[in-house]
């Protein structure tokens, strides 16, 4: 007979089968917070913001692809994120996209120059066309912030989970990135999506599974040129997961290629699509070598855009391209601990003192959560192999930018050791570290690309380390007008000095001014932190006109202190100089 005795509820749940466990709830409304936080400081920061340096090539790239299906305009980048940011546009009805000349299309200034032609068309509303791309790419960041959350919790717990990815979704440099139309947050959502979904493959073997993770690799393939160093985290991620047997991991291996590489051309069109490997004027060292090892009719199973949009990125990492500022000192080639030094200048203390503590004591937090040795490497060879390339192989060293793909395994990491944290440190950790990073969202908001932590010296002193994408991005031309106000200038006054680092035409803003001189001038002089540390890149003259800038351009204003930051524009009041 059965008994007549009901039987417990599982999970905790209430009599509606929903959980009745307060700290389930908890979890998710500290998810949901923190999620609709991130968007609200994102929309905030891309309506305030100046469209920033590449910002201002990428959006009317992504609008030529759309709207003309044109892919060699700006090819150092895949199209594919770009014409995401772009689509939004679609939708406005007077947005006008001049077609491409010739000159447009070439590596160099060219996607700029096109730009420029862009806004002139749409002078009225080009302010405005930024800030639903800039939207698009805040909902990537907290696309983002899920996966981490959903990985972190089948790793660790709801807990940890909900804590870490709090933490992710509100440190500064995810913040500066995600209201920003460019491609690096893509990049970083399309890399840590491949891995998550190739992990799910290795668990639970099936084609179409592999399949799948292999349409992800090739739309991170397609958003930016750093996923193709996912090839050999991939190739061992499989080999790890499938090492008994071997055969299957080939088969595997080949879906995932396969289905990228088709994923890649079906987003291009195939345009140029086999084309033999001889018939590409490749320039990079790498692009060379390549075509003196194999066949000249050896046919190239990518897009022709693409080959040669990696060839001209491959250059600048060979190369460098404008220069490396790092300490006070350039550098052509860079400094290989140019990007270590960014990372812990740029990320909050809180953060670097947990992944201290997890390389420091690893067998203390990660042993204790009985974490499969299979999984652990499922985070770290993705994390070794992109940092090693990322950091070792690259002198194109501008930002931090380049590392977000990183930032979502260490946080995963960082879940970890919430996860293994006993008695009082299981609350006050977590408490502390939330209540640092809201402290510095309130001191910084909505200044995020040119945050530094407390040891670098904050803003204030974060040229002395770093400059270009880490600080001056050419954000802040926007604040220029109202500071301008407040110094009261009459018509008695000289006129206002600028050197803008940046390609908007400060004109959109109602600034009237003239380009600062090599020698001192009396007058309210405004210069982008980027000219007065040396960086040689051309600026926007009055009559629209590029000027190339010398390194001593601005170096007269070095010693001077200014009296007002707005921060990576400094004013110098000369008037009475």
């Amino acid at each position: 007979m059965c008994s007549a005795r009901a039987s417990p509820k599982r999970g905790g749940e209430g009599s509606r089968g929903l959980p009745s466990n307060p700290s389930f709830w908890a979890e998710r409304a500290l998810l949901l917070s923190a999620g609709l936080l991130f968007l609200v400081l994102c929309v905030d920061a891309a309506r305030l913001e100046t469209p920033t340096v590449d910002e201002f090539a990428h959006l009317p790239a992504g609008a030529v692809y759309l709207d003309q299906a044109n892919f060699t305009l700006f090819a150092k980048n895949p199209p594919l994120f770009k014409m995401l940011m772009a689509l939004p546009l679609t939708l406005h009805p007077g947005l006008r996209v001049p077609a491409p000349e010739a000159g447009d299309l070439a590596q160099g200034w060219g996607p700029w120059r096109y730009a420029e032609r862009f806004s002139r068309a749409n002078a009225r509303d080009f302010l405005g066309l930024f800030f639903p791309a800039r939207v698009v790419v805040a909902l990537f960041g907290l696309g983002t912030g899920a996966l981490l959350a959903l990985w972190a919790a089948q790793l660790f717990g709801r807990r940890a989970a909900a804590l870490t990815t709090t933490l992710f979704l509100l440190t500064p440099v995810v913040l500066a990135h995600a209201h920003l139309a460019t491609v690096d947050v893509g990049c970083m959502f399309g890399v840590l999506l491949c891995v998550y979904l190739l992990r799910a493959a290795c668990k639970r073997p099936a084609p179409g599974r592999f399949a799948l993770a292999g349409i992800a690799w090739g739309a991170a393939l397609s958003i930016k040129y750093t996923a193709l160093l996912l090839a050999p985290a991939i190739f061992l991620i499989v080999l790890v997961w499938r090492q008994a047997r071997p055969g299957r991991a080939v088969f595997e291996l080949a879906l995932v290629s396969i289905c990228a590489l088709v994923t890649v051309n079906l987003g291009m069109g195939f345009k140029g699509s086999f084309t033999p490997l001889g018939s590409f004027p490749l320039v990079s060292g790498f692009g060379q070598a390549l075509q003196d090892a194999l066949p000249a009719a050896l046919p190239v199973p990518l897009p022709e855009d693409y080959v040669t949009g990696f060839d001209a990125v491959k250059l600048d990492t060979e190369r460098g391209e404008f220069g490396s500022y790092l300490l006070g000192e350039w550098s052509q080639e860079g400094h290989w601990y140019h990007d270590p030094i960014a990372f812990l200048s740029k990320t909050p203390l809180p953060i670097l003192a947990l992944l201290l503590a997890g390389v420091a004591f690893p067998r203390r937090f990660f042993s204790k959560q009985r974490l499969p040795a299979r999984e652990l490497a499922t985070l770290l060879i993705p994390l070794v192999a992109l940092g090693a390339a990322l950091i070792g192989a690259n002198r194109a060293k501008l930002g931090i930018r380049y590392l977000l793909p990183l930032l979502p395994f260490l946080y995963i990491l960082i879940a970890g050791i919430f996860a293994g944290l006993r008695g009082r440190a299981a609350f006050w950790v977590p408490a502390l570290s939330l209540a640092w990073l809201a402290v510095t969202i309130g001191l910084t908001h909505p200044s995020y690309l040119s945050h530094f932590n407390l040891a670098a010296g904050t803003e204030a002193r974060g040229h002395r380390i770093l400059i270009d994408s880490n600080l001056d991005w050419g954000q802040d031309l926007y604040r220029l007008p109202d500071a301008l106000a407040g110094f009261e200038l009459d018509s008695q006054d000289a006129p206002v000095f600028l050197l803008y680092f940046g390609h908007v035409d400060p004109g959109q803003y109602g600034i009237d001014y003239r380009l600062v001189p090599t020698l001192p001038v009396k007058g309210l002089v405004a210069v982008s932190v980027n000219y007065l540390m040396g960086y040689p890149y051309p600026a926007r003259g009055p009559d629209g006109q590029r000027v190339e800038i010398d390194p001593d351009h601005a170096r007269w204003l070095r010693d001077e202190r200014p009296d007002l930051r707005l921060g990576s524009i400094w004013i110098f009041d000369r008037r009475n100089r």
